[in-house]
């Protein structure tokens, strides 16, 4: 819905000073300029427009300003010059002390390089606005998210106009605007925008609350009043300087800490900024949501690559793909989401929703990422650490190609009314194809731009008999959201959550090459909470054949027995929780030989003992104390 306003409003004072007032705001919502005008002043064909950028950004809704550095219809680099204008805003009725221009402003995060200025005229004749000085220039330095705030005080008393002008940068790639609005401003207003806080943490550990705090008031701050409430109020006041129209972050100095398992709903508020009480509290609250948790569960982040066999920089991906997979193998589960070529499944592509190609999705929460191997290294880091409230673990059957998937969701904290679900990802390793759409586009060929892991030696495009690609996702058990009633509402400490997937092997697929990925997906905001991978091969021996083997005493200490095995050759591997072999013995055993295997040197804890012959392996948990 379009927002032009117009308002003349008696200015209303108290005790804290007047409230705001809006002279104008336009959030492009419409899908259209909705009155304003744009100029192509170097005669290029192009010019600003109105998109959908909410993918790039959720702040910006259905309608945004773009104008672009490259052009990607055409995969071409340009030098923009694009200006648009506002339509005429009257400030002649304003009786507030002040007037703020204030405006949303995003790029590429890989290539922010893009320069613009911002006028503020009283005609709107191109010639006239681009000769005038503008109210600010720059080139931005940034692809993140950046609220715009300027002092137009002395218009008061004008009709203005407003542009902005996109020049002076080449081969970069858009620039986005949107959420322009011309408004007065309170003393003392403090707007509160986020709270960072682990959402989950263990027993008697200290959490640190963080507030991201706007000053969108006419005076700097110096203090602030900060509370946050579990039934009780914690309210401190904090010294923190934030500039008028910046944003600050500021640390809560009472910390998040529970003694016992909890499920908490925190509501956060600014109270007073610089002692004074805020007189805007609309937009001074927020919450965060906090459960503690009895143990530590292993996490392993899942990445989702963004690819294409069209796209010249997708080499990119999967070179970093390739390094992960090597460099982090107890950490890094990945999968190649394919869009527009003979690997691509719709549905994984469309719940994806990539901006941009390569792309990257981590755990769902950092979305739309550029890749590289630094990319995915940072983001590693930052993800591997934190607590999560599960552990998942996966057992089967396989028979023939049909395959029975069992995925286990261990909880280590309670809920009253959990909104989560278990899916499964089917992704493939060593794919091939003969036709023309198994061609990789390779912009790195004869070295073009640089070394990538072997492609500058390669043609453009790769021939199809030279490429073979891994981690392709297959199949979406469940759905991309996960599948719905898969974990129950209410949830206790130490419960484990059960859900059967089933799944049939495409005649044109190598059941040795595939892997079962497990997720727990917090459907309150699309997050991958935790993820499992298992080779489809190795779930479980062959229905055909099935019985059981026994690992016993369960709980050991010094060793273990095995017994129940049919005579043939064995790999018995030990590993722990996070997937690591900590014991690898080989035997060969006679049919139903019971033999032992020194456990000695296995540290106290729970763990998985594998037992692997052939193509089929067979698994027992084991806890050793």
């Amino acid at each position: 819905m379009k927002k032009i306003t117009l308002l003349i409003t008696l200015l209303f004072t108290s005790f804290f000073g007047f409230s705001q007032t809006t002279y104008y705001s336009e959030d492009f919502n419409g899908g259209d300029l909705n009155g304003w005008t744009t100029t192509d002043l170097n005669n290029d064909g192009l010019e600003w427009s109105v998109l959908d950028a909410s993918s790039i950004n959720a702040a910006f809704g259905a309608g945004s300003l773009l104008s672009f550095s490259y052009d990607d219809a055409t995969s071409t680099a340009v030098t923009p010059d694009n200006l648009v204008t506002s339509p005429a805003i009257n400030l002649s009725a304003v009786t507030d002390p002040n007037v703020y221009l204030l405006y949303d402003q995003i790029t590429s995060t890989d290539w922010p390089g893009e320069h613009y200025a911002v006028y503020v005229t009283t005609s709107n004749d191109p010639a006239t606005i681009i000769a005038s000085t503008p109210v600010y220039e720059t080139t931005v330095g940034s692809g993140t998210l950046a609220n715009k705030f300027f002092n137009l005080t002395s218009h008061i008393g004008e009709t203005v106009y407003v542009s902005f002008r996109h020049f002076n940068c080449y081969d970069k790639y858009y620039l986005v605007l949107d959420n322009v609005r011309l408004k007065s401003l309170a003393s003392n207003d403090a707007q509160f925008v986020s709270a960072k806080l682990n959402r989950y943490g263990l027993l008697n550990s200290n959490n640190t609350l963080t507030f991201t705090v706007k000053n969108a008031g006419s005076n700097a701050i110096t203090n602030l009043t900060l509370n946050w409430n579990d039934g009780t109020d914690h309210t401190v006041t904090v010294p923190k300087n934030i500039a008028v129209g910046a944003t600050g972050t500021v640390n809560h100095t009472t910390t998040v800490s529970y003694s016992s398992v909890v499920e908490k709903n925190l509501a956060l508020s600014i109270t007073a900024v610089n002692g004074n009480t805020d007189p805007v509290p609309a937009n001074n609250t927020g919450a965060a949501k906090f459960n503690t948790v009895s143990q530590a569960s292993p996490k392993k982040v899942f990445f989702e690559e963004g690819t294409g066999t069209w796209c010249g920089w997708c080499p990119r991906g999967a070179i970093a793909m390739a390094y992960m997979d090597t460099t982090y193998p107890n950490e890094f589960i990945g999968v190649a989401v394919h869009n527009q070529d003979p690997m691509m499944l719709a549905d994984y592509d469309g719940g994806a929703d990539f901006s941009g190609f390569p792309g990257m999705n981590v755990d769902r929460v950092v979305k739309g990422a550029d890749v590289s191997q630094t990319t995915m290294v940072n983001n590693l880091n930052a993800r591997k650490t934190l607590t999560v409230p599960v552990a998942l673990n996966a057992s089967g059957a396989v028979n023939g190609s049909q395959i029975t998937i069992n995925a286990d969701a261990t909880f280590r904290t309670v809920f009253a009314n959990a909104d989560y679900r278990l899916g499964v990802v089917i992704s493939e390793d060593d794919v091939t194809g003969t036709s023309n759409g198994y061609r990789q586009t390779n912009y790195y060929a004869a070295g073009a731009n640089g070394a990538m892991g072997g492609y500058e030696t390669l043609p453009n495009p790769v021939p199809a008999a030279q490429m073979v690609y891994n981690h392709v996702g297959r199949a979406l058990l469940g759905g991309y959201t996960g599948q719905d009633s898969s974990i129950p509402s209410t949830i206790t400490d130490g419960q484990t959550s059960s859900y059967t997937f089933n799944y049939t092997v495409p005649a044109t697929s190598n059941i040795a090459n595939m892997h079962a990925v497990v997720l727990l997906i917090d459907q309150s905001n699309g997050e991958v909470v935790n993820a499992k991978s298992v080779e489809l091969a190795t779930l479980a021996v062959s229905q055909n054949e099935a019985y059981t083997f026994n690992v016993y005493p369960n709980p050991a200490s010094d060793y273990i027995n095995i017994s129940n095995l049919k005579g043939g050759s064995y790999t018995i591997t030990i590993f722990d929780m996070l997937g690591r072999a900590v014991q690898t013995d080989k035997r060969e055993v006679s049919d139903n030989e019971t033999f032992s295997l020194p456990i000695k040197g296995v540290s106290q804890g729970e763990y998985i003992v594998n037992i692997a012959t052939g193509n089929t392996s067979y698994s027992k948990h084991l806890l050793v104390k």
